[in-house]
């Protein structure tokens, strides 16, 4: 069943995930982009916490591969080029190429890599960060804030 409702706004949504990376509060993030708080806590609950796939590219961090990137690794390996070949035409690393396709692709999948399916596995295994050690363990907590500073 489809929404309801007003149309999504890109533009708008990626500015809300930008602040939400530059460290400022969901309520603070609503409020500086004029929307209502309930409208960024249902747009975090619609993706886990993390960044939606479907936000333009410009918008989203550089570090991982992106869907677009994904397929184009998927069209380029059904072409028959090399893993070097592949990382030289997307401007990545030969070694992130090879993880992509060796993290992403199973035996069930009879030794073809699907972009979408790796996209999914590759947001499955990001999950929410976890807490620190130190806000977790009271005892090494307590150890390193009887050391001496470093500075």
């Amino acid at each position: 069943m489809a929404r309801r409702g007003r149309k999504r706004r890109l533009e708008l949504e990626a500015e809300y995930w930008r602040l939400l990376a530059a460290g400022v509060g969901s309520v603070e993030a609503c409020r500086r982009l004029g929307i209502g708080r309930k409208t960024g806590y249902r747009w975090r609950a619609e993706n886990g916490g993390l960044q939606p796939d479907y936000l333009p590219e410009a918008s989203r961090s550089g570090r991982y591969l992106s869907l677009l990137e994904r397929r184009r690794i998927a069209s380029l390996r059904g072409r028959g080029l090399a893993i070097r070949e592949i990382a030289g035409l997307l401007g990545r690393a030969p070694s992130t190429v090879s993880r992509e396709l060796r993290r992403n692709s199973r035996p069930h999948d009879y030794g073809r890599y699907d972009a979408d399916l790796a996209n999914h596995r590759g947001r499955e295994r990001a999950g929410r960060p976890r807490r620190s050690k130190l806000s977790t363990d009271p005892e090494l907590k307590a150890e390193v804030q009887s050391k001496p500073d470093m500075e």
